[in-house]
């Protein structure tokens, strides 16, 4: 059967944790003290495959202050809608570009006489 206890105590994690990072580790130590072994190896698991966003997302719902999870959620809309805004500009800059080229290239044959 799966672990269900809590492999980790706030106060050993901050014992453990340079001074530097200690801010970190209270602010976010608490969602890891509410995993198990289990939910901790799936949250490594997410990391190492490069799966960040889902990483961040699970260990915010472990977190006391649900409102975090929300904010998250809210700033990955806008940098979604950001990113989908500038894609937008992109297409529009390399279509005024291609045309461009387009007009010189036939003002080019022309001078030739194609």
């Amino acid at each position: 059967m799966a672990e269900t206890k809590p492999i980790f105590t706030l106060d050993g994690l901050l014992a453990k944790t340079p001074d530097a990072f200690k801010p970190i580790v209270a602010k976010y130590g608490p969602a890891f003290v509410a995993m198990t072994a289990q939910e901790f190896y799936e949250w490594l698991e997410l990391l190492i495959l490069g799966n960040d966003a889902a990483a961040w997302r699970k260990l915010l719902a472990k977190m006391p202050n649900a409102d975090l999870l929300a904010a998250w959620k809210e700033q990955g809309k806008k940098w979604a809608e950001a990113a989908d805004k500038n894609a937008s500009r992109i297409s529009l800059q390399k279509e005024a570009v291609l045309a461009v080229l387009k007009v010189l290239l036939a003002a080019a044959l022309s001078m030739v006489g194609l």
